[in-house]
């Protein structure tokens, strides 16, 4: 620029355009590098590795490809994401160590809760006979019965351990099994039922009561 301004070119122009394109170099540069030193500290604690199911920007999945700059998550409907590593600001691993499985079931408010957490108990025998699952869990069932109650409804929680990465096999078993236990044994979920009730015309009216079989 000075050789041009030697021979009379104004270089007022250029110089300014200079300043504009280096800011937003800058700009660009400093995003890269927040990509980059976040990149290497996720690496160096070493809290996912590729073939790690994890939760990472709100996208949860498989991790395909990691590099210093960003990671490659493929979600369960095949769909790839790319996030670059400064959009991270939080990392859930689910195959580190071991698993649970977490099972709420909801059953009707009358139902019998003592035979509700027996068919638990009987539901989780049944996976443990089973060849694919049996081991792969680590432990008892870990039923933790009666969590919430609603006026139409109570909820009852179980927990399965297994190693890491293996609970949604032996969950799917699990849920499938105490299914159809609850249905054996006359377990009902909490469903809108509708009833009839006359009005003043003679004629029947529908009456839809929140839930539950409490009279009107």
């Amino acid at each position: 620029m000075l050789a041009l301004a030697q021979i009379g070119v104004n270089i007022a122009p250029l110089l300014a355009g200079a300043g504009v394109v280096g800011l937003a170099i800058g700009f660009g540069a400093q995003k890269l590098v927040q990509d980059i030193i976040t990149g290497i500290f996720i690496q160096f604690e070493n809290v996912m590795n590729e073939g790690d199911v994890v939760e990472a920007a709100g996208r949860t999945g498989v991790v395909e490809k990691l590099t210093i700059r960003s990671v490659t998550i493929r979600d369960m409907t095949g769909t790839v994401h790319l996030i670059p590593f400064s959009s991270v600001d939080q990392v859930s691993n689910m195959m580190r160590g071991f698993s649970f499985y977490v099972s709420e079931v909801e059953i009707a408010y009358d139902s019998d809760i003592e035979g509700a957490k027996q068919a638990m108990r009987d539901a989780f025998a049944v996976v443990m006979e089973h060849p694919d699952y049996k081991n792969v869990i680590l432990d008892d069932l870990d039923l933790q019965g009666l969590i919430a109650i609603t006026p139409a409804s109570v909820t009852l929680r179980s927990r399965i351990k297994t190693l890491a990465g293996k609970q949604w096999g032996a969950g799917r078993y699990y849920s499938e099994t105490l299914m159809r236990l609850f249905g054996e044994r006359g377990i009902e979920t909490p469903t809108p039922k509708m009833r009839y009730v006359p009005g003043k015309d003679g004629k029947t009216l529908p009456e839809l009561p929140p839930m539950g079989d409490e009279p009107a």
